[in-house]
């Protein structure tokens, strides 16, 4: 059993590298759409007791709420590092030996089987790490919420939390989970998803965005 934790920031500052498809004035939108996928996905997951939306934004604590999610509303926006430590040290308080999964706000394709299965895979001391399909990033994350594991996601992270995991006594278990690989974070990563027609929220928006002025989608 875990408990989840999704780092997310709205506004229509969010997804910027997105603006092939995704005009400044629906980034917010989009956003919203996004998280409203996996909250509705991760409420099939069998393994998870509970989810922790950290944000800066107060429209996504409040879309959190509605989902029956916690929201965790930071002052300022510090970074998608900052925002996960915010919620582990959250989880840490209440019940130190809780796991955690660390996942990032763009993955509306969550599968809640695979979610699962990388919940079922945590153990005391271990670390399960998946990686991201483009760029060498970090998928999702699970241990225990009383590891203060250093965190740095970005392009290239999955090599660098590896090491910090090593580092810290951590026993890393890569898991293969290709709906939490797939995060839309450019435009190469929403046209593949796209073309797979998902269902969703994700997937009606931008059905309703591509739609030429004045037709239904």
């Amino acid at each position: 059993m875990a408990e989840v934790l999704i780092a997310v920031r709205g506004g229509r500052d969010a997804k910027s590298r997105c603006c092939e498809f995704v005009d400044a004035q629906d980034r917010a939108a989009f956003v919203e759409a996004m998280l409203t996928d996996m909250l509705r996905a991760i409420a099939r997951a069998g393994a998870i007791t509970a989810v922790h939306v950290v944000t800066p934004t107060p429209e996504i604590a409040d879309l959190a709420r509605r989902f029956g999610a916690n929201a965790l509303l930071e002052t300022r926006a510090a970074g998608v590092n900052a925002a996960f430590h915010v919620g582990r040290r959250h989880v840490a308080a209440r019940d130190p030996g809780a796991a955690v999964v660390l996942l990032p706000g763009d993955l509306p394709g969550l599968e809640p089987a695979e979610l699962d299965a990388v919940a079922a895979r945590h153990a005391p001391g271990r670390i399960v790490m998946v990686r991201a399909a483009q760029d060498g990033g970090t998928g999702a994350l699970a241990f225990e919420a009383r590891v203060d594991l250093p965190l740095a996601y970005g392009p290239q992270s999955f090599e660098r939390h590896l090491a910090l995991a090593r580092a810290a006594g951590l026993q890393p278990l890569i898991a293969e989970a290709p709906s939490l690989a797939h995060d839309l974070d450019r435009p190469g990563d929403l046209r593949a998803w796209l073309a797979h027609r998902p269902n969703g929220a994700t997937a009606q928006l931008m059905s309703r965005l591509a739609a030429p002025t004045g037709t239904a989608a």
